[in-house]
Formats: C-alpha cells, structure tokens, sequence
C-alpha cells in the first residue's frame, strides 16, 4: 500500500486518535523518517492523544517520558528554535471519584479520575503534579500525585500546622522541583465566655528538593484568609483576606508576609485572583451597598503606577448577556472560582453549571461546553486550578 493511497476516515472534534490508527499506516512511513522529524510530528499532537500514544512502540514512549520533549512542548528552554507551544487546561476539581479538566486545544473536557486516598482531596496544584490534603479537618500529612502517570507520593508531617487554612504550591525555576506553602493552627482554644475560637496561625514551607518542612513568618494577626485559593505572580504568592477584602503577599524566599498597599475596588464582592502571563488578575462581584444586589462582575488588573502607587484598574465588565446567562441560578455569596490558562481566564462557580471564559490578550468572551461534573457533581469545595499535564519528571 502506497502512502497517497492511504484513506483517513472523517472524525467528529472529540474523537481522540487511538494507537490503532497509527498502526495503520505502514512501518516503512515512519522507519526512514529521521528522528527529530518523528519528534516535530509527535510534538503536534495533542496532549490527550499523548498519554495513548506511548502504546504504539518502545521508541515512541521512551521519547514521550523523556524531559527533553516534554521541555521542547512547553518551551521550557527560551534559546531553543522551538515549533509548537502547548497550553494549560483548566483543571475542575471537588470532591467525589473524578475531576474535570477543560482543553483549549481540543475544545473540550477530560474526566480525570481523583486519587483514592481516604479523606483528602485535591487542594493546589503547581505544572503537571497535585496536592492532596485536608481542609476542613486536621492534616500533617499532605500528598502530591501525576494523575497522567497515575503516581502518588506522601510527604512528611508537617512540624506544627495541623489544621490548615490556606495551603498553595509553585514550581521552582529549574521546573524539576517545587514548594508548598501551608498556613494554619497548630492548636485551637474555645473560650467559654464568648464561644469563639482563639488561635494563632503559623507557617510552613515545603521545599522538594530538600525533603522536608521548615517554619516561616507568621501570617498577619488580624489578616482572615478568604476561600479564593490566591495565585502566585511573579515569585509571590498573593492572598484574599476577609472582613474587610483585602490582600497579603507571601515571599518564599524570605519567609514573610505583606499587606499589599492596594486599596479593593469599592462595593467589591467575593474576589478571586488569577495570574496571566505576569499580570495579576483579579474578578469580582460590585454589589448594591444598599440591597446587596448583584449590579455587575467586573474584571480588574493590578497596575504599578510609580513604585509608591498600585492600583486596581478596571479593564472589562461582563457583558449583560453573559451575566444573565451566567448568572440565572447563582446566589450573591456563591464565591467564583477561577483559574487563568495562558490568555484564558476561567470563571466557574458550584451553583452554577455554566463556565465562562474571557480573553485577556484580544477581549473575547466564550462559554465552554458543559464539564462532566454537571449537574449532581458540584458542590461547595470546587476548586479551579491551572494544570498542565505530562508523564516525565519535569513538572512544567
């Protein structure tokens, strides 16, 4: 069989290319063809048919596991004459036996199944690796795992969070290694005359590469953490707080925490950050002061005016027929869930079986496709992270 005779049959935009496909076409095609002309074609596929790909020979997986490919994919090395450049998905997640995740490339969603490790859940996430821990109970003992390689490892105790409030996690710069940033109480006191909990906060650090925990700067003392998970920008780690909104800096390097001098836009509402290629992105509902109504959501960037002066600067409202759509069945206090991949920031909420997205670099809007958690699987605890999937030991 010639190969101008080969026939590919039409497929409709979801159907992933199976192993056998390939298999189709005749050794030979691919036999004479140098291999870093195999690896410029095996860089455009995408991400999904990746992980089936790896079946068809051992040549084709060594190459799919190698770190030189997956660097190559993500542009990990900026000297290099690189060809294809591959983007994040947008990683749904709650409790329950899976989780979701949107891709650009393909247009649609992948149901991925969560790990099944007795009380915890997936709380941050940092390239192609997941943080499980618990939120709402006590935990000194988080886990991370590559749900494409299906691997999962525990990490030791922490030294004194036990009860943890705010958790996130970053890529080092060599992309190998990583953090995780943990906050919370060791302990917790109720007091018998006020019935309130009494508490200090305190901070730990995880670093890969040295194995283990170690303390850091306490948080602010009269700084609430918010629900919104927060983002990393520029090295920092950026964080709601509550009663008022406001927003902490963290820096890993120094160990210590900031209040960002940046006064909240006025009447703002459940805020959720993001990063964008370098920018800080902040959502928000502006609501009525006098009845609390919902008057529109509006996207804000963080904006150096001087080295003395930051500012959030309105930059798009979302338009009347979006918010309605949008908006039909959610409550004022439904918090958003958001997530920026590349250019795209995703905008969910649980009450809501809609997910919006909104392009930073050219204004556009798009309402993505219905994600497999709908409509029995959201619940309160979804969370929207920026995941970028590979099998090798780069993190990405």
């Amino acid at each position: 069989m010639q190969a101008e005779n080969i026939q590919c049959k039409p497929r409709s935009e979801n159907q992933l290319i199976t192993s056998a496909d390939c298999l189709q076409l005749e050794g030979k095609l691919w036999s004479g063809l140098p291999e870093e002309v195999v690896e410029k074609i095996l860089l455009c596929l995408p991400l999904a048919s990746t992980v089936q790909f790896q079946s068809v020979c051992t040549k084709w997986k060594s190459l799919f596991l190698s770190d030189a490919y997956w660097r190559r994919r993500y542009r990990i090395d900026e000297g290099e004459d690189q060809e294809v450049k591959r983007g994040a998905w947008f990683f749904l997640c709650t409790t329950g036996e899976f989780s979701c995740a949107f891709d650009f490339e393909m247009d649609r969603w992948h149901k991925i199944p969560n790990p099944a490790i007795p009380r915890m859940s997936i709380i941050t996430a940092a390239g192609s690796i997941l943080c499980l821990g618990n939120l709402v109970a006590d935990c000194k003992i988080l886990s991370i795992c590559n749900p494409i390689k299906k691997t999962v490892m525990q990490l030791p105790p922490t030294s004194r969070v036990q009860l943890i409030h705010k958790a996130s996690m970053c890529l080092n710069k060599d992309a190998r290694s990583y953090k995780i940033v943990v906050a919370g109480e060791e302990d917790s006191i109720m007091s018998a005359t006020i019935n309130s909990r009494v508490y200090t906060l305190y901070t730990e650090i995880y670093d890969s590469i040295a194995g283990y925990w170690k303390m850091a700067g306490n948080p602010l003392p009269h700084a609430k953490f918010g629900s919104d998970p927060g983002a990393w920008c520029k090295g920092l780690f950026y964080c709601i707080t509550e009663m008022p909104y406001g927003i902490v800096t963290f820096d890993p390097e120094i160990g210590v925490w900031t209040e960002l001098d940046a006064a909240m836009p006025r009447s703002i509402s459940t805020p959720s950050l993001a990063e964008s290629n370098g920018r800080l992105i902040m959502i928000g509902r502006v609501v009525n002061t006098i009845n609390k109504v919902t008057e529109k959501i509006v996207i804000w960037e963080l904006q150096y005016m001087d080295k003395d002066s930051i500012v959030w600067t309105e930059i798009q409202q979302m338009p009347l027929s979006i918010y309605s759509e949008f908006m039909g069945t959610v409550k004022s206090y439904s918090p958003f869930v958001c997530s920026a991949i590349g250019d795209w920031l995703c905008i969910a909420t649980h009450l809501s079986q809609r997910t919006i997205a909104f392009n930073l670099y050219n204004n556009a809007w798009k309402s993505l496709p219905s994600d497999p958690l709908c409509p029995g699987n959201r619940n309160f605890r979804l969370l929207g992270l920026c995941y970028k999937p590979a099998v090798s030991e780069w993190h990405l």
